[in-house]
Order: C-alpha cells, then sequence, then structure tokens
C-alpha cells in the first residue's frame, strides 16, 4: 500500500501527457504525388506518405502551439498544431489551393486559417500613393481582426493570431517602393521618412517572433531593403551581412537572417565564390539541423563543381524513350529543362527548335519535363526553370538558366562549342 501511495504521489507530480498532434489526409481524385510535408518553423522537414487510395497520417510531437505549413503539389495551407490536435483534412487532388474540409480536435482554428476570408495588401495596391496604401493595410489589418473575433478562438491562440496578422497583412510593405515605381509608372518616387520608419518598426529582433512564417519572410525582405539602402555601395548580400554585423544583437534573429540569406546564394549560384559567405554561416549558424542541411546543398554543389564530372541519370524523353547520360558518350549534350506550366520555357521552345536544326549533328538537344523528372533537376541542383544544362564528352557539366533571346542561347552554345 506503501509503494502504491508513492506511486500516486509520483503520478501527481507528473502526469502523462501526449504531447501528440495527428494530421490525418484524405485525397480524392487521380494520386499524382504519394507524399506531402508538413514544415516547421525550426526547419524540420516531416513527410506524410500517402498510399494508393489517397489516405496518408502523421503524429508529431507538440508541446505547445506550432504553426506549420501543410505541403502538396506545389501548394501550401497554414496549420496550428497544439497537444491534443487531431485533424481530418480531405481534399479533391486538383484543387487543395481551392478549397479544403477540415474535422476534428483543433479544426475550429484551421478552418478559421483555411477559409480564405483573410485578406492581405496586393501588389496592384501599390499603384497607391505612400498614405494611401498605409491607409489600406491598417483597413485589411481591421477586417482580419474581425474575422478572428468571429472565430471565437481561445485567448492564447487570439494573441498569436494578432501577431502573425499584422505580418501576414503587411506582407508587400518591404516591397512598396520597387514596385510602386514600376506600377504606377513613378520613376521619381522616392520612399518617405514615414515609409523607412513604419518598415524599422515592424522589424522586431525577437527571436520569438521566428514562430511566424509570415514574420520570417517580412523580416528577409525589410532587412534587405534597409541594408541597401544603409550600404548602398554593396552588393546585396553583402549589405545583408554587413547590417546583421552591425544592428542584429539577437543571436536567434541574426542566425536566421545568416542561414537564410546565405543558404539562398549558394543553393542558387553554388560555391564559386562563397568562401566569404561560408565563413560568416559557420560564425553565426548554430543550429545542428540548419548545419547539416547547409552541408547537403554544399556537397550537392561539390559534385557540379568545375571539373568534376556529371551525375547520371535516368528519365523518359517527350517520345517516351527510357534514356540515361551514358546513351550521349561521346557527344555533346545539351538538355533542356522545363515545365508544361513555365510561360518563358513555351516561349524559347521554337527557338529551340530552330537551333537544334542548326548545330545537327554537333550537339544532342533534349527536353525533360522538370514535373515528371523532378530527380534530374534534384540531382543537377536546378531551382528556376528553363535552365540549360551543356555536358560535353568528358560529362563535365555547365549550366545557364534564364528565358534568352535566339543570340544569347546561339552565343552561348557557341562559347560552350569554343571551349572544347
Amino acid at each position: 500500500k506503501k509503494k502504491m501511495r508513492v506511486f500516486l504521489f509520483v503520478c501527481l507530480l507528473f502526469p502523462f501527457y501526449s504531447y501528440a498532434a495527428k494530421i490525418s489526409l484524405s485525397i480524392s481524385g487521380k494520386i499524382e504525388d504519394h507524399s506531402a510535408m508538413l514544415y516547421f518553423p525550426d526547419g524540420r522537414e516531416l513527410p506524410i506518405s500517402i498510399d494508393a487510395s489517397g489516405k496518408g497520417e502523421l503524429v508529431v510531437d507538440v508541446t505547445e502551439p506550432v504553426y506549420v505549413a501543410l505541403g502538396y503539389h506545389y501548394i501550401s495551407r497554414t496549420l496550428l498544431l497544439t497537444p491534443d490536435t487531431d485533424i481530418q483534412i480531405s481534399f479533391e487532388n486538383k484543387k487543395f489551393g481551392e478549397r479544403v474540409a477540415i474535422t476534428g480536435t483543433g479544426s475550429q482554428v484551421n478552418i478559421y486559417l483555411n477559409n480564405g476570408r483573410l485578406k492581405a495588401a496586393k501588389i496592384d495596391d501599390m499603384a497607391l500613393g505612400e498614405k494611401a496604401f498605409f491607409l489600406k493595410m491598417d483597413s485589411i489589418l481591421n477586417v482580419n481582426l474581425q474575422e478572428l473575433d468571429h472565430a471565437g478562438l481561445s485567448e492564447e491562440i487570439n494573441e498569436m493570431e494578432k501577431i502573425r496578422l499584422k505580418y501576414f497583412t503587411c506582407a508587400t510593405l518591404p516591397s512598396y517602393p520597387y514596385f510602386h515605381m514600376r506600377i504606377a509608372k513613378d520613376s521619381t518616387y522616392e520612399a518617405s521618412l514615414e515609409y523607412w520608419s513604419k518598415l524599422q518598426e515592424l522589424m522586431v529582433m525577437d527571436a520569438s517572433l521566428l514562430r511566424y512564417d509570415e514574420f520570417r519572410s517580412f523580416l528577409v525582405e525589410a532587412v534587405s531593403r534597409v541594408a541597401r539602402k544603409q550600404y548602398p555601395e554593396s552588393k546585396s548580400l553583402d549589405a545583408v551581412v554587413r547590417y546583421v554585423e552591425s544592428e542584429v544583437k539577437e543571436p536567434g534573429i541574426a542566425e536566421f537572417l545568416i542561414n537564410k540569406n546565405v543558404y539562398a546564394y549558394v543553393e542558387r549560384y553554388g560555391l564559386d565564390s562563397a568562401d566569404a559567405y561560408c565563413a560568416v554561416f559557420d560564425r553565426y549558424v548554430k543550429s545542428p539541423l540548419l548545419v547539416k542541411n547547409f552541408e547537403t546543398l554544399c556537397n550537392r554543389w561539390r559534385k557540379l563543381s568545375v571539373g568534376a564530372l556529371s551525375p547520371n541519370f535516368n528519365c523518359t524523353d517527350l517520345s517516351g524513350k527510357k534514356v540515361s547520360l551514358s546513351d550521349f558518350k561521346g557527344k555533346y549534350v545539351y538538355i533542356d529543362i522545363w515545365a508544361t506550366w513555365c510561360g518563358p520555357c513555351k516561349m524559347v521552345a521554337p527557338i529551340l527548335d530552330e537551333l537544334a536544326k542548326e548545330y545537327d549533328g554537333q550537339i544532342v538537344i533534349y527536353k525533360v519535363d522538370t514535373e515528371k523528372e523532378q530527380e534530374l533537376a534534384g540531382a543537377f541542383g536546378i531551382r528556376s526553370i528553363p535552365s540549360i544544362l551543356f555536358i560535353p564528352m568528358e560529362g563535365k557539366p555547365e549550366m545557364a538558366q534564364g528565358a534568352m533571346p535566339k543570340a544569347s542561347f546561339k552565343k552561348a552554345i557557341d562559347e560552350f562549342l569554343l571551349k572544347k
């Protein structure tokens, strides 16, 4: 009996909490992607496997309310998970971006987040003058706060949402000067002191706000804008680094900004001329997960460095034929990586057809649909389309990106051939 009393006493002191949130997915229609992804503020990415019937579920440890993004087939939805969340999300495969049905414990807040009634300032709104644009943002925020009041959420979540909505509503503020000049065709416009004051007022250097994706996105854009103003003689990334070094005293914010900017630079441009940025990354970024992710990125680029052999690939061409890089041994290969939904890709397609005839016998031109052959795009670290890969006889690739006119494509191919 004494042992039993001790056990009960311990149980009272340390109750058994599960701290588990469960998400169940049900997808109707043709299943094209067999996994969804859950993205966390700390950088974690957890897959949700989808079976042949369109069902999938994931149970994750959650000790406090956390906003996550649920991604499926190029579309994402914002969710809020709590320790007792047990929600079922149903949607048609092709309409994940339009409507979903959410039921279960924790559905109330997630229905509110995904009902489509929350608004943000749009790009077109930036045609307005500064004062009118500020008033527009204030008006939209008031409407969003009214929507929040009607949702009937808990006090804790209500306070979190007030912060999130502030940054959700003014997401376009950092880009206002850039877009206003172009949309309003006002080349003489210069942002006022009121604009910069409003921008910096929202740039709160509080690491606890990194739990909000909207704050993270806002801060990256705002710091870039302010840094370029403060250090106009520096390149964009150099200006951000200087700004962090001189202005950001909060370690969590500094780590976030350096990781975000340096990672984006290396992801786009590779490791050439990135030694100084990698050193900055090492100095500021200490999170094991962020360090691991960056090292994975760097290793991918090391395999594509100048002089390295091209990764082999196996994929299907537009005629349905299975091919691999080894099939082109002894030839110069030009790979056009595109997608059916890519406007610039369609614009350059006729140009590439002309070049294929002009360079017939000198170079193999091969088209790859990145939607169907994501493995190939991933192997070469491609993050934008259209992208062009030149792979010579010895298999050492070079890359060009963007929709270029015929003259530029021709020059790129000529230069490529002259090097060989």
